[in-house]
């Protein structure tokens, strides 16, 4: 199992791609809980397969 820390680390490495990414009228706080609806079991299983940045994008989708 992953460690909290990594989790963590990823849900921030998230959260910065989807600031940078984010269109001009979707606030900073808009984002943050749209990656607040995925649980930290959630960003552990798709860690693997996506990076923060791949993350973003589907999210943002």
């Amino acid at each position: 199992m992953t460690e909290k820390s990594e989790i963590e680390n990823y849900r921030e490495q998230v959260l910065q791609a989807l600031l940078q990414l984010k269109k001009e009228d979707e606030s900073d706080e808009e984002v943050i809980k749209l990656l607040d609806t995925f649980s930290d079991e959630e960003l552990a299983f798709g860690m693997p397969f996506n990076t923060p940045d791949e993350m973003a994008r589907m999210l943002l989708e």
